[in-house]
């Protein structure tokens, strides 16, 4: 029998453990730098996603405050007499923030202050007239609270409305609408009856008008405007999220978040006249006369979602119109690493100039 012969040239070699270690260590390497590239792009998604959403937050909030501020004092053909204002300020259901209707289109009265309001935060009220979904106007001669209009719009019992025919203006709340004419017409019944508040015509007793339960303040003619009274407050509370957020109070006292993470509004009031433009930028307790105001500035400071995303607390220079220089009109420091953004802007009351 033929014996085999073993040699080093045919027996298998394992690997050494200087070999094995040397591979883990390579290994490790590679490993820690995927885990780098990984962790440092997912940081910088995080980091740029939480900037889109504050960029987009802060052109939002921007445009709907602007908007708001911009259309504020609109009362149509602002009549020549007084406007008179018929809702009942003695019901239980009156509230000042919400039916009486300011000419002067501004407001931030510290009384109108709404209780969900964030302590340290501003806010301001708007009030003034938008169309009903459409343009409404009367079709024979007014003469009491009861007239008929060309079309409905979206009015509803409960809405609060003025007519004006650019000589006087009166706002009550409609009680009843009633169709008539086969759908073309209606009838806005605005009597005393109880409502949210309700009416009081009692102080009226124009001549012509056979029910002094029901008499608006004047006589209207045929294609005297019906418009849709508001007033909308703007302010800071907490959001769902847990988080500040931009909030609306509307015209029928529900409250509406609009804007997620703004966490501070600081608001200031350009007083002056149209001849001579803004001649002092107030706060709201400086304001001795709110038709003074032909302008409004404000700065929003929006905070992102996410936390631990600067290095670093960020410093910021709120509300925008400061100079801050670190000494006499100091930084502010965030409380946390979230990413912090303040947009500033200006709105002229074009109802005003």
């Amino acid at each position: 029998m033929r014996q085999q012969r073993y040699t080093t040239e045919n027996v298998q070699g394992g690997l050494s453990i200087i070999e094995l270690m040397i591979a883990l260590a390579l290994g490790s390497v590679l490993t820690l730098g995927l885990v780098q590239i990984f962790s440092s792009n997912s940081q910088s998604f995080r980091l740029n996603d939480s900037s889109a959403r504050v960029q987009e937050s802060g052109r939002i909030a921007a445009d709907i405050l602007s908007r708001a501020l911009r259309n504020a004092g609109f009362f149509g053909c602002f009549p020549i007499n007084p406007i008179v204002n018929n809702l009942d300020d003695t019901d239980g259901d009156y509230d000042n923030a919400l039916h009486n209707f300011r000419v002067e289109g501004i407001s931030a009265e510290s009384a109108l202050r709404p209780a969900g309001a964030v302590a340290g935060t501003d806010f301001f009220l708007v009030s003034g007239l938008r169309h009903a979904g459409t343009n409404i106007s009367t079709t024979a001669q007014v003469n009491s609270a009861s007239f008929q209009v060309t079309s409905a719009g979206n009015l509803q019992a409960g809405s609060i409305v003025m007519i004006n025919d650019c000589a006087n203006g009166d706002i009550f709340e409609v009680s009843l609408i009633q169709e008539t004419g086969g759908g073309a017409q209606i009838t806005l019944v605005a009597n005393g009856n109880d409502g949210q508040p309700g009416n009081d015509f009692s102080a009226n007793s124009p001549a012509g008008c056979s029910d002094p339960d029901s008499c608006l303040s004047a006589i209207y003619g045929v294609g005297a405007q019906v418009l849709q009274a508001y007033n909308e407050l703007y302010f800071i509370g907490t959001g769902a999220s847990g988080d500040n957020a931009l909030f609306l109070r509307n015209s029928a006292g529900a409250t509406v978040e609009l804007v997620s993470g703004v966490t501070d509004m600081d608001v200031r009031f350009g007083t002056g006249t149209v001849e001579s433009g803004v001649q002092n930028w107030v706060d709201a307790d400086s304001v001795s006369d709110w038709a003074s105001v032909i302008a409004v500035e404000v700065s929003l400071m929006f905070e992102s979602a996410r936390d631990n995303l600067a290095l670093q607390p960020q410093q910021l220079c709120f509300p925008g119109w400061l100079e801050c220089d670190g000494d006499a009109v100091p930084y502010m420091t965030a409380s946390d690493r979230r990413l912090y953004r303040v947009y500033t802007f200006t709105t002229a009351l074009r109802n005003r100039i």
